[in-house]
């Protein structure tokens, strides 16, 4: 038998997330892995880099999810929120509507986000809980809102590189 790395179930289901809806089925079928049925472990998918899991938890947790331009539609799943070891987190020029959503924010291990050219819409998260976000790329969306009201926010100590040109931000 073939030697599985382990990983948690919470993980894979918040990445198939992204192709539930119909425009991502049909997604999911061109690229690898990306089906609960494919076969392929979720490490071996696409677009997603994992690694062993820092505090021991889980054997083995998803570090990284990257792909820009991809093809993706619809909106980003509250569900992404659900892996909590994501420290890079790329979803570029894809056709991405919606807000971000506060889960993602909320991701304390995050390093990098870059949803430059997503057609994003809705305001802007004011508190991004990572400590260690240093790249944060939001640029050429229609994300609205004030830019970061409080200077209280974790991440505003550890940026180094921000991008948010062309939004409605006040």
């Amino acid at each position: 038998p073939q030697h599985r790395i382990a990983m948690s179930s919470t993980d894979k289901d918040a990445l198939l997330s992204l192709v539930q809806s119909y425009e991502g089925r049909a997604w999911s079928a061109s690229v690898s892995g990306w089906s609960s049925s494919s076969g392929v472990h979720v490490c071996e998918w696409s677009g997603v880099t994992c690694r062993a899991s820092m505090d021991g938890s889980s054997p083995t947790v998803v570090a990284e999810l990257s792909l820009p331009s991809s093809g993706l539609s619809g909106s980003i799943p509250t569900e992404l929120g659900l892996l909590t070891e994501l420290d890079h987190l790329s979803l570029k020029n894809n056709m991405l509507q919606g807000s971000i959503p506060q889960e993602i924010a909320n991701l304390k291990k995050l390093i990098t986000l870059d949803l430059t050219e997503c057609f994003l819409t809705g305001t802007l998260p004011q508190r991004f809980e990572s400590t260690q976000l240093q790249t944060l790329l939001l640029a050429n969306n229609a994300i609205s809102g004030k830019f970061f009201e409080t200077n209280t926010s974790p991440h505003l100590s550890s940026l180094k590189e921000l991008r948010m040109e062309n939004n409605l931000l006040t």
